[in-house]
């Protein structure tokens, strides 16, 4: 009986991983470049600093809300019940990017979250073909994504997980939406004193956007015509692929007693619109409340290095609460900074 169990979980896993590795290399069958052709690109933007700070290599790292964001595979490595986290940072040229995600430990039922991302791009003075200087008018343009998600730990080792999301970018009185899920798991090996930790994810896998709206309407006076005779019309707008990311990553602490931790990881990721990239970071932990982090990011076009550190109050407090920063330098846009804020309790 024990033996048919561990083959059709062994069996499971290596469904998992196969269908993942398909629907990710699918994209690329056709040998077409896909550059510069998906929309909702604020989907790529990282959350939480603590990982990010760890040069994104994050998917087998991640073990709280944020999960909902890197791989909702590890949203039931959440050892509390309850776990909050809010992150924000100055993003490029003026705009803020935000995200927030919630977990609730269900026990043996597994775990669910819900997250949303937001990027606010402020407010923006009109410009028209004959008033480039501005026609003393103003609009506003935001992303973001609402998604829900489920995890739920298949053996003691094993777990995976599914979400759904509600995507949309609103500029001045336009608007575009999409639907995706993500899927994701993680596999704890035997190695390294149990340490060694396997994870593949699969995100924004779904529909096209396309902008519809009141700004697309336009009135078309009809050339030569001596009444100036004038239509009604519509700019046909095309659709656009949201940013199928395929992640597969590894991580395992090299050091993990009451004194020092370190933590070690690699990520890889592949997108349909741009090319492989790769991810590297390590943290080190004094007494579990004091951290140190670094990571480098290969194949990027502006950022290489990242740094950070955080603090665990769990010491000082009845219930755990965590505080990170992210720096990141990138390239000629200058230098952004994130902070993350946790609660677990």
């Amino acid at each position: 009986m024990k033996g048919n169990l561990f083959k059709s979980k062994k069996k499971l896993i290596v469904i998992t991983a196969s269908i993942l590795m398909f629907v990710a290399s699918a994209n690329n069958a056709q040998n077409v470049d896909y550059s510069g052709t998906s929309a909702a690109n604020f989907l790529k933007i990282g959350v939480d600093a603590r990982v990010m700070a760890m040069g994104d290599a994050a998917i087998a790292t991640v073990d709280g809300p944020t999960a909902m964001y890197w791989n909702v595979g590890a949203l039931s490595r959440m050892s509390k019940d309850v776990s909050v986290s809010f992150s924000t940072m100055n993003w490029l040229v003026g705009t803020r990017h935000s995200y927030i995600a919630g977990a609730l430990n269900l026990g043996e039922a597994g775990t669910i979250g819900a997250d949303l991302q937001y990027l606010d791009y402020g407010t923006i003075e009109e410009t028209t073909v004959y008033d480039q200087d501005g026609t003393g008018r103003y609009f506003s343009a935001s992303d973001f994504s609402l998604g829900f998600g489920y995890s739920r730990q298949m053996t003691d080792r094993f777990s995976f997980g599914v979400k759904v999301k509600y995507i949309r970018e609103d500029i001045a009185n336009a608007h575009a939406e999409a639907f995706g899920f993500d899927v994701g798991a993680v596999f704890v090996t035997s190695f390294f004193n149990d340490n060694l930790r396997l994870a593949a994810s699969l995100a924004n896998f779904g529909s096209k956007m396309k902008f519809t709206g009141r700004d697309l309407y336009i009135t078309y006076v009809i050339p030569g015509s001596p009444t100036g005779k004038q239509i009604p019309g519509e700019l046909l707008t095309e659709e656009w692929e949201i940013p199928l990311l395929f992640r597969f990553g590894v991580s395992n602490y090299f050091l993990n007693n009451e004194t020092w931790t370190l933590l070690m990881a690699f990520d890889i990721l592949d997108s349909r619109d741009y090319d492989v990239r790769y991810n590297l970071g390590g943290e080190l932990g004094f007494e579990k409340t004091l951290y140190l982090r670094a990571g480098y990011k290969f194949n990027y076009d502006e950022v290489t290095y990242t740094i950070g550190g955080g603090l665990d109050f769990s010491k000082f407090t009845d219930f755990k609460i965590t505080l990170d920063y992210l720096f990141l330098k990138y390239g000629v846009f200058g230098n952004l900074n994130q902070f993350t804020i946790r609660v677990d309790l």
